[in-house]
């Protein structure tokens, strides 16, 4: 399990990560770098890694697109949400732990992993065993949290007062909507590419 674990960490600073660690990332920042939201992204993603294992679920095209529409009205209901009377229920705590990792999960659905030699040995024994395959993938998805771990603990530490706190927010779930509005009109393949040249250039 470590190997897998400290491969993730590896492959987070890599371009094929990027889609999996921005969205969390920005969650963290709209959610103030509370506990609980990044609990609730830890499980999203092992969940959805689960699912990337055993080939449940493949997003492309429409679907691609719908799952980024959903993240785009999550990320617009709490960017709205300290305007808007009717969407205050979007600032309580628990609202924004269950966006966090219904997010995290979707996010885990774009994500076209760098296969290195733990992810490959642990998606080929898959085919022949599942259960036996999740341990490491659970490490595998908790070592890609790292950054946002990270970025939860510098948030923590810098303590930002309420106003500037919610400025921040708003400043990372507009680029969350940039991703996800950029999928939800199918430009998957262009986000990628574009993350790729911007981290390798």
């Amino acid at each position: 399990m470590l190997p897998a674990f400290a491969e993730a960490i590896r492959a987070s600073t890599q371009p094929c990560t990027l889609l999996l660690v921005l969205v969390p990332l920005t969650m963290a920042v709209v959610t103030r770098g509370r506990w609980p939201p990044f609990v609730a992204m830890c499980i999203g993603a092992v969940l959805g890694g689960w699912l990337v294992l055993a080939n449940v679920v493949a997003l492309s095209d429409s679907r691609l697109q719908v799952s980024g529409g959903l993240v785009v009205v999550v990320l617009a209901t709490m960017l709205a949400s300290p305007a808007v009377s009717w969407l205050r229920w979007a600032q309580h705590p628990w609202a924004q732990t269950g966006a966090a990792g219904v997010v995290t999960f979707i996010a885990t659905q774009w994500w076209r992993p760098c296969i290195g030699s733990e992810l490959g040995s642990i998606l080929t024994a898959s085919r022949h065993g599942l259960a036996g395959q999740l341990p490491g993938m659970t490490a595998y998805m908790l070592g890609a949290m790292i950054p946002v771990l990270v970025a939860v603990l510098i948030i923590r530490f810098i303590d930002l007062s309420p106003a500037r706190a919610i400025v921040a927010g708003r400043i990372a779930a507009v680029a969350g909507l940039i991703v996800a509005g950029a999928l939800s009109i199918g430009r998957h393949d262009e986000l990628v590419t574009a993350l790729t040249r911007w981290t390798t250039g």
